[in-house]
């Protein structure tokens, strides 16, 4: 299974986990958790189709790297770890070339 295969199912994890929170403010976040969970649902779909943009992937890293959104709000350190460690190996370039 490719790298990019086992973050889809990671991602529709970590959505229904944003969504359970409902519309919950993040501290230090213009976002909130629903929102989040939107995000990573649609990107879970983008991935499936080969569509998810430079842009995308790089708001996904910073979202699940460590101190960030995920650990200020859901916090299964888990499973963000697991999604980080595949979106470092697949979008760091991208998502640090700013």
């Amino acid at each position: 299974m490719t790298p990019t295969e086992q973050l889809i199912p990671l991602l529709q994890r970590a959505a229904s986990k944003f969504n359970s929170l409902g519309h919950t403010d993040i501290f230090g976040s213009d976002d909130y958790t629903d929102e989040l969970g939107s995000l990573c649902q649609n990107a879970a779909s983008k991935l499936i189709t080969g569509a998810l943009t430079d842009e995308e992937a790089a708001r996904l890293y910073f979202i699940f790297a460590p101190t960030c959104e995920w650990d200020d709000s859901v916090g299964d350190v888990d499973l963000g770890n697991s999604i980080f460690v595949i979106l470092d190996q697949l979008y760091r370039h991208t998502a640090l070339k700013k």
